[in-house]
């Protein structure tokens, strides 16, 4: 049997290894009914409690427990406050097969009840807002009138923070609790655009802000409203990103229109584990803060975060949050992984590459390291556990197929990807490449019955056959299109 830190018996129940068999009953029942089928619809639920069935066969009978308690590391630790379970594509890797991909999906969840959770921690919010001169007319006014919108939906014991910039930052609002709002959308309502785009400029100012609260028993979050793109300064955005991960602020954006590089913004959000969203209409932003203040006021640990060291022979090639918020994740280490719901679960695939050790082991480390996170109700927030990821040398069982939810997921993240892979090439100069991959999502779009994404998806083929740039307004459909359909109700 293959035991690993991150998801063991305990981890899967969310319990500590001393627990009594009432603690355990209470979290296999917790756990039925928030994985069970008959309760939850969504993907890989099934697969999940199944897991969560195992683990409670074996540690409600005394004598299986303590036979599984045996076969346990010595220094294994204790989840923090988590149900943690993972799948694996894989049961095995073959050390005749030569390298191969392993996909492992990890699930994180809330280990108690909603009723048992104290109230939710307070927000350290900023609004960083672009007031360039793009923004005129409808636009900034949809923003204001969205912005206001949301800071009237916040407690009194929230701090709120509003940034503004174009091609210079100014602080509309000190970092304050929200109770003076009056003031607030006062200012507000007087904005004016003018000036370039320069979002290091605004950037900056918000996280100087973000910092004055910044604390583990806090959500402490920067939404990027803007329409354009930035030039000469995204290195340093990207760096300001990491600074601000590595101090638990998370940043999210929303790009307006067709202008903003969104290559771009989905590093920028990756590395500080948010995520980022279009709208082709500014009158969606109120809907999109109202949808991102709802998912804040639901997060039971925040800034969640793996420090990682890889096996001999194994790369990790792609990194994908599927669920609260879908998005890339930045490969490196650490993996700024998010925060996980009060409902609901963290669920990221990981896509490694991995070559058989031509030793005797009988085992293959994957991966291994500290899970680092928040939990702000705590009265010590901050919490750690190691992990590991393993797998057993050997041959894969006749007819063995990986489990149907990490096919649903790779077949749909498969769409997004296309369209990446054909970015990829068209920025290489391999332009019939890139057309055909475009031709070949097109395909599989509409076998989907996505027709209106499919004709889009085709129109950008025939541009880019004729030696055309993608068109700005086509490629963020495109890609925000397919990235949807990994979770519709995105």
């Amino acid at each position: 049997m293959t035991t690993n830190y991150l998801d063991n018996y305990y981890a899967r129940l969310g319990v500590s290894l001393d627990a009594s068999q009432d603690d355990i009953q209470t979290a296999y029942r917790r756990a039925a009914r928030q994985l069970h089928p008959d309760q939850n619809q969504a993907p890989g639920a099934n697969e999940l409690f199944l897991l969560v069935q195992e683990a409670y066969d074996t540690l409600s009978n005394p004598r299986k427990r303590k036979a599984y308690n045996a076969s346990l590391p010595e220094d294994i630790d204790g989840p923090p406050a988590l149900m943690v379970n993972t799948l694996y594509s894989r049961s095995a890797i073959n050390p005749d097969e030569g390298r191969q991909v392993l996909y492992v999906l990890l699930d994180l969840m809330a280990a108690q009840a909603r009723d048992q959770i104290p109230q939710r921690p307070p927000l350290n919010l900023t609004l960083v807002l672009d007031t360039s001169t793009s923004m005129a007319g409808g636009r900034l006014g949809q923003v204001v009138k969205a912005a206001a919108q949301f800071i009237e939906q916040l407690h009194p014991h929230d701090i709120v923070s509003v940034v503004t910039f174009n091609d210079r930052a100014e602080v509309l609002l000190p970092a304050s609790p929200s109770e003076d709002r009056k003031r607030l959308l006062t200012k507000l309502s007087m904005l004016q655009t003018s000036g370039g785009t320069e979002i290091l400029q605004g950037l900056e100012a918000g996280a100087i802000e973000a910092q004055r609260h910044l604390r583990p028993s806090y959500v402490n979050h920067l939404v990027l409203i803007t329409d354009g793109r930035t030039y000469g300064d995204e290195a340093q955005c990207l760096e300001l990103a990491d600074r601000a991960a590595e101090k638990g602020l998370s940043i999210s954006a929303i790009g307006i229109g067709e202008s903003w590089n969104e290559d771009f913004i989905d590093a920028l959000v990756g590395q500080a584990g948010g995520s980022s969203v279009y709208v082709d209409n500014s009158s969606e932003i109120h809907k999109l803060l109202e949808s991102r203040l709802g998912k804040l006021n639901q997060i039971f640990a925040r800034n969640l975060r793996m420090d990682y060291q890889l096996g001999p022979g194994v790369d990790l090639r792609y990194a994908f949050r599927l669920a609260p918020d879908l998005g890339g994740v930045m490969s490196d280490s650490p993996l700024y992984l998010g925060a996980v719901p009060l409902s609901g679960s963290l669920s990221v695939l990981l896509e490694f590459e991995v070559s058989p050790p031509t030793g005797s082991s009988q085992e293959i480390n994957i991966a291994s390291g500290q899970l680092h996170l928040d939990i702000p109700t705590r009265q010590i927030p901050s919490a750690h556990m190691r992990f590991g990821l393993s797998r057993p040398l050997g041959a894969l069982p006749d007819g063995e197929a990986p489990p149907q939810s990490l096919v649903n997921a790779i077949g749909k993240l498969s769409l997004y990807r296309m369209q990446e892979d054909a970015r990829i090439e068209l920025r290489s100069g391999r332009t019939e490449v890139a057309a055909k991959r475009m031709r070949m999502l097109a395909t599989h779009l509409l076998s989907a019955g996505e027709r209106g994404l499919a004709k889009t998806v085709l129109m950008a083929a025939e541009d880019m056959q004729a030696g055309k740039e993608l068109d700005e307004k086509s490629g963020k459909q495109i890609k925000y299109g397919t990235r949807a359909l990994i979770h519709p109700d995105e």
